[in-house]
Formats: structure tokens, C-alpha cells, sequence
């Protein structure tokens, strides 16, 4: 299966997602030395508080990285498709092509596309 460039977008998104879970493990870290008595009992706590907060923020902005990047490859992929179904109808008459457009769908974009191209061919003028 072939791997998608991520969005700048979805690359946001993971990178606030590490930079929280940076934060977190840092919090986390406080949290455990103020449970051995290294740092006061109070700085472990609001460690152990940051540590939690963080994580979940982490994984909000993760799903949301993730979401995007499913999104951004199911665009991508749907483009690919058009492009391979405008390859395969390219040979067909306008009728068919005009019948493809009335059913809808992925190739009715593609025999739309198909229609107009040929429509701006025979406008435009012709230069000897």
C-alpha cells in the first residue's frame, strides 16, 4: 500500500501532538519525583496534573493529525481514480459520455471533464 505525503495540515497536528507528549512525559517525571520526595509533594502533584492534561491533548490533536491524513488520502485517491476512469472513457462518444454524467458518481466527473475538454477544443480557434 502506498504511503501519502501528509498535508501541512495533518503535519501541524502531529507535531503538536509530540510536543504535548514531550510536555507529558516531562510532567510525568515531576510527578514521579515528588512521589520518591525529590521535589515537593505539591510540584509532583501539578507535575503529575500537567502530565495528565497534556496526554489528553496529545491525543486529541493525534486523532485529529489522523483524521486528516485519512482525508487527505481519500481525496487524493478519488482524484487518481478520476484520472484512470477519464483514460478508460476517452475513447467513448459524446452520447455515452452525456448518459455516464445523468447517472452521477466518480465517472460522471470524469465524463464531464472528458465533455469539456472536447467542447474547449472545437471553441477555441485553430492556428495553421
Amino acid at each position: 500500500m502506498r504511503r501519502h505525503a501528509l498535508s501541512d495540515a495533518a503535519r501541524e497536528y502531529r507535531s503538536a501532538m509530540w510536543i504535548l507528549a514531550g510536555v507529558a512525559a516531562a510532567g510525568y517525571a515531576v510527578g514521579l519525583a515528588g512521589v520518591r520526595g525529590n521535589v515537593p509533594r505539591l510540584a509532583g502533584l501539578l507535575g503529575l496534573s500537567l502530565g495528565v492534561a497534556a496526554t489528553v491533548v496529545a491525543f486529541f490533536f493525534g486523532l485529529r493529525a489522523h483524521n486528516r491524513a485519512l482525508t487527505d488520502q481519500e481525496i487524493s485517491s478519488r482524484r487518481s481514480m478520476i484520472v484512470l476512469l477519464a483514460a478508460e472513457l476517452g475513447n467513448k462518444d459524446d452520447e455515452t459520455l452525456a448518459s455516464i454524467v445523468r447517472r452521477g458518481g466518480p465517472a460522471a466527473d470524469a465524463a464531464r471533464l472528458i465533455l469539456k475538454g472536447r467542447s474547449d477544443r472545437q471553441d477555441s480557434p485553430r492556428r495553421s
